[in-house]
């Protein structure tokens, strides 16, 4: 996937982990540290839970995962694509095999 597919399934993925507020936490870049999207850590924990599926990263794998106050989301999503199991076809495919 592109830069710009990611973030459209981040933002996609955001608005599943926190769906009140999402519009209030849309990305615009992979590049943003992960403590600066405004997720607290049960929304950055349920986003992971939702790209894990997306990739099929496996529960052992995600827990052996670090990230330091300096990671951003696009360390997040390389360490999932890193990871992977399995890739989805589009950004409409991952996001609807998680809703």
């Amino acid at each position: 996937m592109t830069d710009l597919e990611l973030i459209e399934l981040m933002n996609g993925i955001v608005k599943l982990a926190r769906p009140v507020s999402a519009d209030d936490l849309k990305l615009d870049s992979l590049d943003v540290l992960i403590k600066d999207t405004g997720l607290d850590s049960l929304d950055f924990l349920m986003v992971g839970v939702y790209l894990s599926d997306v990739y099929g990263v496996s529960e052992e794998v995600i827990k052996e995962m670090k990230m330091t106050p300096e990671s951003t989301v696009r360390d997040f999503v390389k360490y999932m694509q890193d990871n992977k199991t399995k890739e989805p076809a589009s950004v409409k495919e991952a996001l609807e095999s998680i809703q």
